[in-house]
């Protein structure tokens, strides 16, 4: 297989190219200095040029409270991007997979949710990721997948952020009244070739962590296991207001890859590989 990453440098990018070289494939990975998705000749040109037989579209705009004010960037990056890349594959007969978000849903369930539900995105950045999955989808031969709440050994992610915020001395206070599914980024990867290398349906998939977790109580776990201190409170999510809201409990389940003999383990059992990576790196 060829495989052509766009968005190579980031937690998933990074995760799912050294996946595809561990198992032998043709690997062509372009960060997003060197290439724009939302540049749509640039696009067009790269896919013509690689000919892959497969492309993994992990470039995104992340920042969800700046999304806010420069909704435009964020729209251009996660719907527009998607949009030129399921065109380009579908012109080149490629098949595409495209990461999305637990953010696309509302949170106000006290159950998970499933590929079945209906999206309901709260906030600017979520209603572009929405349009991404609705985007990727131009092209039949699309791998769409949510995920949540990455995190990755080495480089930047909530993990090594958090560690450094710990470091400085700085008092941390952390929302406990919503919940989330930390998910590692290899898991995120491995998944991912799983699912392709299945042949499965095409269409629409989750893959998150087991584990359900309040942001506090996932920072105290990382603290604890790294050994790191730090002054850190639970606060209610009216005391830590942010600018873009945010669901209250984007729980997402994973009944799709269960059919195939899929499962992603939780984010507390993979915090001990994480921690190690990230001291090395």
């Amino acid at each position: 297989m060829k495989f052509l990453i766009f968005g190579a440098q980031g937690q998933v990018g990074s995760a799912v190219a050294s996946e595809a070289r561990a198992k032998g494939h043709e690997v062509t990975a372009l960060p997003r200095a060197e290439l724009d998705i939302t540049d749509e000749k640039a696009v067009r040109e790269a896919v013509e040029r690689y000919a892959p037989t497969h492309i993994i579209n992990a470039a995104a705009y992340n920042q969800v409270d700046q999304a806010e004010d420069d909704s435009e960037k964020a729209f251009s990056v996660n719907a527009l991007g998607p949009g030129h890349i399921a065109l380009a594959a579908k012109r080149n007969d490629c098949i595409l997979v495209h990461y999305s978000t637990d953010y696309v849903f509302d949170g106000e369930t006290s159950t998970a949710y499933t590929e079945e539900d209906r999206p309901n995105p709260l906030s600017a950045y979520a209603r572009s990721k929405y349009l991404g999955e609705l985007a990727a989808a131009i092209n039949p031969k699309s791998y769409i997948i949510r995920t949540a709440w990455v995190f990755s050994r080495g480089g930047t992610s909530f993990v090594s952020r958090l560690l450094n915020l710990a470091r400085s001395g700085k008092p941390l206070k952390f929302v406990n009244d919503q919940w989330c599914t930390p998910t590692y980024a290899d898991d995120i990867a491995a998944s991912t070739f799983a699912v392709i290398e299945q042949n499965a349906p095409f269409g629409l998939y989750h893959a998150a962590g087991a584990d359900v977790l309040t942001p506090y109580e996932w920072a105290t776990a990382i603290l604890s296991r790294s050994g790191q201190k730090a002054d850190i409170t639970a606060v209610s999510s009216r005391e830590f207001r942010t600018k873009a809201l945010r669901p209250r409990r984007s729980v997402i389940t994973n009944p799709r890859l269960k059919t195939l003999n899929i499962e992603i383990p939780g984010g507390l059992a993979r915090l001990e590989e994480c921690l190690k990576g990230s001291e090395e790196g």
